[in-house]
């Protein structure tokens, strides 16, 4: 029952986490490190869901703008590289 509970609040989140990100890219612009925040966290709103395939793109093109933006050794990117990964191994668990 919980876990229902739990599932209905994140299909809640999805829009209002897909509005936010819309909003920061029309404002701040598609590569703009608060964008690939808003990314990073609907991505791993999707992973939390086990929506994979929607995840792994969001996750990618976080990496891509924070690598670009921040570098490759900045906390944020690590932190965006750190969920990428290890969404990638959740997907390799659910392979076997």
């Amino acid at each position: 029952m919980y876990r229902d509970e739990a599932m209905e609040q994140y299909e809640k989140a999805v829009p209002l986490y897909e509005r936010a990100l819309g909003i920061k890219e029309k404002t701040l612009g598609k590569d703009h490190s608060d964008v690939a925040t808003s990314l990073n966290n609907l991505a791993a709103l999707y992973s939390s869901q086990g929506q994979y395939s929607e995840a792994v793109p969001l996750f990618e093109r976080a990496l891509h703008i924070v690598e670009n933006r921040l570098g490759k050794d900045h906390p944020d990117t690590k932190s965006v590289r750190a969920n990428h990964e290890a969404l990638l191994e959740k997907m390799k668990q659910a392979q076997r």
